[in-house]
């Protein structure tokens, strides 16, 4: 996180001196997964770096320049050697004054050429999402939300992936309060909600906003703009009070709003009533002690859950799951910390088990429920699952290696997931280095994509008139309500063709004619099993899918078959149903 914050002071000074000066980023990753070439390049992206970045996995240059700590930065003269060495963050002001000096004493003898640099954005194709970081969701508006970061702003989409909300404008961050269109954000990360309102942790803003969905406007609600160093607030004014990288949110205790305050190593609480924040752990100190504020340290905490008078938190830079209860000791006035796993800052890995053996790396985001707590362990790409009953930390889905693979739970891959939200049977992910949003299926154990689209997309989107080799044509009646499964059903031997494009469409029929309710990604269909999302009792709608389909095995043969069902929706109807595709001949 302090390396975050010299960013901006990078970007000022680029700007200002241009050609003049040359900044090169290296880059001595203390995680595992901080070393990996491709990671690097998509945090080059997330952060907007327009400068070369050298991979120091091994600290050569870390030791030959005698570097001790996160961020340093090191000011040559144009003939190559050291003038200043900056230790640590808030050097913005004797840097600049440094390079001013350099420059006059310099003068006609600076090289002006650029480096023959080609940038990672001009390379990367453009997506939907861009780093998404945290969800929420909305059940009395079937809506979930994804903070997309590298966009700076915020998606409001239903489960099927139809993009019904966007606030903020795409590629254009800034500090704007106002209408979804007019309203400017900053890498905004966690997200809360409650009774129409969306609260945002305005990262890189140092704020906390306010969406209220039914006026379609958003506020302020805390910070200045700048980033914040205080590290003992009670009862201060929200609006008067510098933030310091708010990154997660949930409501803890009653009546407030717990905030990770990742920038300062603590946890905050905003007072909803009285519009004041306060400090509820944490003094500062980036370790990892227990025990009740201020004798307890925590190490940047990235991700919030609450559930039944607890708050879950994971701390990042210590690999480590902890909880604070909502019980104030005697001696305090304040809750006590307790770590669940985790044991210190240079402590990581992957690794199941429990507390002292159990290893996870760099995680950011996690979902607390009755029974355990999910936790998105960004640097390992997996989801693990911790038991409360057994304090044991097992690996919940992915195999810590970074991909993209859908498919049953222990073959899956992510990349850097973020963060866990569940929705009925289902949960869905964050997986932030693949700009996608993930699915686990809790009933049938398999991770899919969620194929994002906005609503324009569904637009003119009819179904067809005639279907290649259409082989099943059926009618179903199917209980209202609820997930439906599908299940496509092969002869053994046969397989859904991986390379084909198989579709599968939902379509809702009204008397004023046909709308798109889903379409299926591929990647789902090759599961063989589907889930139509919960239908309005009394519709009809119409299913239409044409499968790929081939033998098992190198060269076989492949084939082509449509299938369409007519639906009608009342109570008593189906739960689930299937179509049997391709023959044994």
């Amino acid at each position: 996180i302090n390396c975050i914050h010299v960013m901006p002071d990078l970007h000022k000074l680029e700007g200002e001196f241009g050609k003049d000066l040359t900044v090169v980023g290296v880059h001595s990753g203390k995680f595992d997964n901080e070393r990996d070439v491709e990671n690097i390049r998509a945090a080059v992206l997330r952060y907007e770096i327009a400068h070369p970045v050298v991979n120091d996995a091994d600290f050569k240059i870390w030791n030959s320049f005698g570097v001790n700590s996160w961020p340093t930065l090191v000011l040559l003269n144009p003939e190559g050697g050291v003038d200043q060495v900056y230790s640590g963050e808030g050097h913005y002001e004797d840097l600049r004054g440094d390079i001013l000096r350099l420059k006059k004493e310099y003068a006609g003898r600076l090289r002006e050429d650029p480096l023959p640099i080609a940038l990672e954005k001009d390379k990367t194709p453009p997506s939907l999402l861009a780093f998404p970081g945290k969800l929420a969701f909305a059940p009395d508006l079937n809506r979930i939300f994804v903070s997309d970061s590298g966009h700076h702003r915020i998606l409001g989409f239903q489960p099927d992936g139809t993009v019904m909300t966007v606030i903020g404008k795409e590629g254009e961050s800034g500090w704007k309060d106002g209408s979804f269109p007019e309203a400017r954000f900053h890498r905004p990360q966690g997200l809360l909600y409650a009774d129409k309102k969306l609260y945002v942790a305005d990262t890189e803003n140092h704020l906390l906003r306010l969406v209220d969905l039914e006026a379609g406007k958003v506020t302020t609600l805390a910070g200045t703009g700048k980033q914040g160093f205080e590290r003992n607030p009670k009862n201060a004014s929200a609006l008067m009070t510098a933030l310091s990288n708010p990154w997660d949110l949930a409501f803890f205790p009653s009546g407030k709003i717990a905030m990770a305050m990742a920038g300062t190593h603590q946890l905050w609480a905003y007072d909803l009533a009285n519009r004041t924040l306060s400090v509820l752990a944490g003094n500062g100190r980036e370790s990892i002690d227990d025990g009740a504020y201020p004798d307890n340290s925590l190490s940047q905490p990235s991700g919030l859950s609450a559930w039944d008078k607890r708050l879950y938190f994971v701390d990042s830079e210590t690999s480590s799951l902890r909880v604070v209860e909502d019980t104030p000791q005697k001696k305090s006035a304040y809750p006590e910390v307790k770590t669940l796993i985790g044991t210190g800052l240079f402590d990581f890995g992957f690794k199941d088990g429990k507390q002292g053996v159990a290893r996870m790396q760099h995680p950011l985001g996690l979902l607390a429920e009755a029974s355990g707590v999910f936790v998105a362990d960004a640097y390992n790409h997996s989801i693990r699952w911790y038991d409360t009953a057994t304090q044991l930390l097992s690996t919940f889905a992915g195999d810590g290696k970074r991909g993209r693979e859908d498919g049953a739970l222990a073959s899956a891959r992510f990349n850097e997931p973020n963060a866990v939200i569940r929705v009925g049977d289902r949960l869905f992910v964050a997986d932030t280095n693949n700009q996608a949003i993930r699915v686990i299926d809790t009933v049938s154990k398999s991770v899919s994509t969620l194929v994002l689209r906005m609503p324009q997309e569904s637009e003119g989107v009819k179904p067809s008139e005639k279907l290649p080799n259409l082989k099943i044509q059926e009618k179903w009646t199917l209980a209202p309500g609820q997930a439906i499964g599908l299940t496509l059903k092969l002869p053994e031997g046969w397989k859904v063709n991986a390379e084909a494009p198989s579709s599968l469409r939902l379509f809702q029929i009204k008397p004023e004619g046909a709308s798109l309710v889903r379409a299926f990604p591929r990647s789902e269909i090759l599961t063989k099993a589907v889930a139509i999302p919960a239908l309005a009792a009394g519709g009809t709608y119409l299913l239409q899918g044409t499968i790929y389909y081939c033998r098992e095995g190198k060269d076989a043969l492949c084939f082509l078959m449509s299938a369409e069902g007519r639906i009608l929706v009342q109570e008593g109807g189906a739960k689930s149903i299937e179509w049997s595709v391709g023959e044994k001949n």
